[in-house]
């Protein structure tokens, strides 16, 4: 882990971002290709580079160590949650905007982007710390986040079942399916795992590609900024790191862990806030702001966080 890896991490992002804004002026990456790419990802890409990982990292050996690692992220995004709902009640949030606030304050952006920046940053090996993570903010979006994003829209929830099946989606899928391969010690066809690494690179050029994509369309819009949107910022890129590294060190969480955690505590806005926002009628277009704009803070914040864990943890 170190500082010039974070800004080459970073950096690497940011240009496969601004290829994604080139493409979309040009006319080349249209909101149809979008909308493939985003079905391609979530559907194939992802879950298969999360099998491919966990078939290598995710040993018996392996989960000895994590112990109560697996535990700490569940920890991280409860406590962030609590943090954004006391916030939303002291500044006095509109309510009909309440739910999106506080799921932009303290959900992450953990595949998309937290996955390719830590990637960049800690290598393959951090993976399965990202997918602790990825587990227990999605569990929290959906149990929590949700049904006060529906409040904003007026309109009715999940049910508690649809939402628990919304929790383990293909992502999920895939890295239990490569787990349990990996802690049986099972040997695939070389094909195999070849097919899903290959499969599994598309993952950083076009998640960051689609986010470019998602900002050009804003035009200047995205750079107006209200006191959601920026208290949601200030939560995201600040409180939430706090929050993470203040458990980190209570439960002396190893550094390699414990930067992957609070790093990924500082991840852009989830797409699915957007989406979710849309789908029950709340104000999806401030959720669009506020993931484009937290993904430039991001880029800014990142560094400064993998400095701290690195000199300081």
């Amino acid at each position: 882990m170190s500082v010039f890896g974070a800004f080459s991490g970073i950096f690497t992002i940011f240009l496969l971002f601004a290829i994604g804004v080139l493409a979309t002026k040009q006319n080349v990456l249209t909101p149809e290709h979008y909308s493939f790419c985003s079905k391609l990802l979530t559907g194939y890409s992802i879950p298969l580079l999360l099998f491919e990982n966990a078939t290598r990292n995710m040993t018996m050996d392996f989960l000895r160590e994590m112990g109560i690692l697996m535990l700490i992220p569940f920890g991280i995004q409860l406590l962030s949650f609590m943090a954004a709902f006391l916030s939303s009640k002291i500044f006095g949030i509109d309510k009909k905007k309440n739910g999106i606030y506080i799921a932009m304050f303290s959900m992450a952006n953990t595949i998309f982007i937290g996955l390719p920046v830590c990637t960049e940053i800690f290598g393959d090996i951090g993976t399965p710390y990202v997918m602790a993570f990825y587990i227990a903010n999605t569990f929290c979006f959906w149990m929590l986040a949700v049904p006060l994003i529906a409040r904003d829209g007026s309109s009715s929830a999940p049910s508690f079942a649809q939402r628990i099946k919304n929790s383990f989606s293909r992502q999920v899928q895939g890295f239990l399916l490569g787990s349990v391969v990996g802690l049986l010690g099972l040997t695939l066809p070389d094909f195999i795992i070849s097919a899903a690494k290959y499969a599994g690179n598309l993952t950083t050029p076009l998640s960051a590609m689609m986010v470019g994509h998602l900002f050009a369309t804003m035009g200047r819009d995205a750079f107006k900024t209200d006191k959601l949107v920026n208290l949601s910022l200030i939560g995201k890129c600040f409180v939430c790191p706090v929050i993470a590294t203040i458990i980190c060190l209570l439960f002396k969480v190893p550094q390699l862990a414990a930067g992957v955690f609070i790093v990924l505590s500082a991840m852009p806005v989830m797409n699915q806030t957007v989406i979710m926002a849309s789908h029950y009628g709340a104000d999806d277009k401030t959720c669009a702001k506020g993931l484009a704009l937290s993904l430039i803070a991001c880029m800014a914040c990142v560094p400064v966080i993998v400095y701290g864990v690195s000199t300081f943890y």
